[in-house]
């Protein structure tokens, strides 16, 4: 098990809860899902055949405990945007999880947040926006955060490799307020999306958190 000791003081409460699914999953798997079934939850109606099908396989029990993580991150977010600061609470436990689980098979690190900061306050001019901003290897969504803070009102275009970091990104703009969408592809080659997410389509209409899930099969 992850140690407490080993993940931020606000996410200990999730850990506990994660791990209760070490002994009898694949802990790469479990993550994988909670995102799916957070993607689910914000697509406010329109996944609902995504989700059976990734719940399928969890118990009453298990399926709680999801839920209990889903609300331990939202209070996390919620702190946060309160505070006018941005946070990345997947992203940092996907960090403790590839360094420190023997188990893991997530191999992925992230750009410190105080230099997404520095980087965006150089880049982003605080007083333009409305702009179309691309992110091509956005990770779990950091220098969007960070951009964000510093002006707020521009649409990005989010793109990864990683299925995992994509949902990451997609879900963490989506408690952020910002609009975006999220291609699932190599960025380099161009190649069509395997899914595509987009985040809080009409949000400054009904101040509504949501996320769009496209599958491009």
């Amino acid at each position: 098990m992850l140690k407490n000791r080993d993940v931020p003081k606000e996410l200990k409460n999730f850990n506990s809860l994660f791990f209760g699914f070490e002994y009898k999953y694949n802990l790469n798997e479990v993550f994988d899902d909670l995102l799916t079934v957070i993607i689910c939850a914000m697509g406010r109606g329109t996944q609902e055949e995504l989700y059976l099908k990734t719940i399928q396989k969890y118990n009453r029990k298990e399926l709680d405990i999801l839920c209990n993580l889903f609300a331990e991150l939202v209070n996390i977010y919620t702190f946060h945007t309160a505070e006018n600061d941005w946070c990345d609470p997947l992203g940092e436990y996907y960090e403790c999880l590839t360094g420190n689980y023997k188990k893991s098979n997530f191999g992925q690190y992230f750009t410190p947040k105080s230099l997404c900061d520095l980087m965006a306050g150089i880049t982003i001019d605080k007083y333009n926006f409305g702009l179309k901003i691309n992110e091509p290897c956005s990770g779990s969504g950091r220098m969007v955060l960070a951009a964000n803070k510093v002006a707020k009102g521009n649409y990005f275009v989010c793109e990864d490799l990683d299925p995992i970091c994509c949902k990451m990104t997609a879900i963490n703009l989506c408690f952020h307020e910002i609009r975006g969408e999220v291609h699932c592809h190599n960025s380099l080659m161009m190649d069509k999306p395997r899914f595509s997410l987009a985040t809080n389509y009409e949000f400054w209409k009904n101040k509504t958190h949501s996320i769009l899930f496209y599958n491009n099969d």
